[in-house]
């Protein structure tokens, strides 16, 4: 059924070292041993660099990676070469990118791709010689303007799907003496009150993480988006909404107040911060879908976790469907072209996208196949966890739209940095009136545009995101 009910929703809704090294040829003593009958000469090896922040598969795309070097790649002169960065990736792929010195292909980001294709750092899929069967696995109309799509040119391909549920810590809550979990973000509060009076210093009842900015997209308006219809930007109304989140920001400042976040969440990242709900020091965390793979591979989990739905802000529950996301892998950077065979990228790119290669990610619990085909191969997973981010609420879901961030210009702090601020006590304003300010300056950005280019990012009459 859950296979079925995939197959409706892509039918309904269409630093560290930065230079580590070039495209170009690989010196004997890169790859060991002598060439066989079949397997490219050594001299004849072009290395694909290839920059990620994608921690939580890390070991099982590295295995998949060395499997490939030493059979495909030795056939065919490849040999890739593999970066995972961590908190600081995103100024690491920045300073790369601007010095078109730095990787092939990349992890892009939602928050800053825009801005890269429009500078030219990134350049389109097509560009590659030989991307042509890659590129016709996917319909081209349900690829997204502002996200995929730039200037009628495919610059990325969405690999997975990204939904987002609520962890908590059944130790913890049992200690607390709670037998229901939070339904509601009042209910969020209330319990990790309870959680950490509880815990005596030993534990809290939820996290922070602001020095890793997506957290506060993906952890409060993403885990939302049932409650209000959109993620911060509302691409039904073409307008950012912020402010209808303010329930949600005036909880989490008052779990700050009541002491229940955990300390010195103004200076942790992420992978700190979920480090600590895997030390069973953390009794409610949000999350999405690669968390899953945090806490049973980065972080293993030392306490008894469970997924449940995510909060609501009513307790009459959601008023919208939920919304997932399509995430990118790999992105071509403009250095690329600079390779004297752009067909070797284009193969490597291939082969990250590969089916088979999508197949283990799901079965391992890592990523939704965002092509229906691929999970149509695939096997359940028993990874713990997984089968509750990998179901969705019957026919009451949407993929959510391209959000233009990247495309405007505007005065002030970005929604994240904003967020981040108004949670380290940095404003004497209300959170409302924070919130409102937000809204104006982003959608002030998006008055900018010329109409042509807003449309875009703007939803179509039969996008329809109230539940049934």
């Amino acid at each position: 059924m859950r296979k079925k009910v995939l197959g409706l929703m892509l039918t309904l809704v269409m630093t560290a070292s930065l230079f580590v090294g070039c495209s170009g040829k690989v010196s004997n003593t890169m790859i060991g041993g002598s060439s066989t009958e079949g397997e490219a000469e050594e001299e004849d090896v072009q290395v694909v660099t290839v920059w990620s922040d994608n921690a939580h598969e890390q070991s099982i795309r590295e295995a998949q990676i060395e499997e490939f070097n030493n059979t495909i790649g030795k056939q065919e002169g490849i040999r890739i070469d593999y970066t995972v960065y961590g908190s600081d990736y995103a100024d690491v792929i920045n300073v790369a990118l601007m010095a078109n010195d730095g990787p092939d292909l990349f992890r892009p980001s939602s928050n800053t791709f825009a801005k890269y294709v429009s500078a030219g750092y990134a350049v389109p899929i097509a560009e590659l010689e030989g991307s042509d069967e890659l590129l016709s696995k996917y319909d081209k109309d349900d690829l997204l303007i502002g996200d995929q799509i730039f200037d009628g040119k495919v610059y990325t391909l969405p690999y997975s799907l990204q939904s987002y549920k609520m962890i908590v810590n059944k130790d913890l809550f049992e200690k607390a003496g709670i037998n229901v979990y939070p339904k509601t973000w009042d209910d969020v509060r209330k319990d990790a009150k309870l959680i950490t009076d509880a815990s005596n210093g030993d534990a809290y009842g939820y996290f922070l993480a602001l020095q890793s900015g997506w957290t506060l997209d993906h952890y409060i308006y993403s885990v939302a988006s049932a409650s209000l219809g959109h993620f911060g930007y509302d691409a039904v109304s073409g307008t950012y909404r912020y402010t209808d989140g303010l329930p949600i920001i005036e909880n989490i400042l008052g779990m700050i107040e009541d002491g229940s976040v955990f300390p010195g969440y103004e200076n942790m990242d992420a992978d700190m911060a979920r480090a600590q709900f895997s030390a069973g020091k953390v009794g409610i965390v949000m999350a999405a879908s690669f968390d899953v793979a945090v806490y049973t591979e980065q972080f293993p989990a030392e306490c008894n976790w469970a997924v449940c739905d995510p909060p609501s802000i009513k307790s009459s529950g959601y008023e919208y469907k939920e919304m997932v996301t399509p995430v990118d892998l790999l992105a071509v950077a403009r250095k690329s072209l600079d390779a004297e065979n752009t067909s070797k990228i284009a193969r490597v790119l291939e082969w990250f996208y590969a089916d088979e290669n999508q197949v283990k990610m799901y079965e391992q619990g890592m990523y939704i196949p965002y092509r229906n085909q691929v999970l149509d191969m695939a096997s359940d997973s028993t990874v713990k966890g997984w089968k509750e981010f990998a179901t969705f609420q019957g026919n009451q879901f949407i993929i959510r739209m391209a959000d233009p961030k990247g495309a405007i210009s505007y005065e002030g702090l970005s929604a994240r940095e904003t967020l981040a601020k108004l949670f380290s006590g940095g404003y004497s304003e209300d959170a409302a009136t924070v919130l409102q300010d937000l809204d104006a300056r982003l959608n002030g950005g998006l008055a900018q545009l010329d109409d042509a280019i807003l449309n875009e990012y703007v939803a179509p009459p039969s996008y329809k995101v109230e539940r049934d």
